[in-house]
């Protein structure tokens, strides 16, 4: 009797638990491919799951979780002042999440500044750190609307 209550209780709170997910697949549905050298879906499974184990818990058997980026752009603007060059480069990520057929889209930017006397400004190169920071933004805004 008490190995039946026990298993009983045990059943019923793993069912009234948190919901549990899985990350299924990172499609990458722009034409960029790399930033700086890496995939720019790199790192992208680890963070969800972290993001997600932080409100859910995560398993083998959950919800699958499909995690789509949509459109990666990165526009510029440079300003010449005799002899000084500014630049101000946006790191634009759009993402979208689906799980339990229901899709949920974020939208993100990062700005990086740049400086220079007399030097030009138009060779920087991506800044990887600005566009991981832009895709764990979209990241944390898709998990709170699941």
């Amino acid at each position: 009797m008490k190995k039946l209550i026990i298993i009983l209780t045990t059943a019923l709170t793993a069912s009234l638990g948190a919901q549990c997910f899985t990350i299924d697949t990172v499609r990458n549905h722009t034409h960029l491919k790399t930033i700086a050298g890496r995939p720019v879906d790199f790192g992208v499974v680890p963070t969800a799951e972290q993001l997600i184990s932080n409100k859910y818990s995560i398993c083998d058997n959950g919800i699958k979780v499909e995690l789509a980026l949509n459109t990666i752009a990165v526009p510029q603007r440079i300003i010449n002042i005799v002899g000084i060059q500014l630049l101000k480069r946006d790191y634009v990520v759009n993402m979208s999440i689906t799980a339990n057929n229901i899709t949920h889209y974020s939208r993100n930017v990062k700005t990086v500044y740049v400086n220079a006397m007399f030097l030009t400004v138009e060779q920087i190169p991506e800044n990887k750190k600005a566009y991981s920071k832009a895709v764990e933004k979209c990241l944390i805004d898709l998990v709170k609307q699941l």
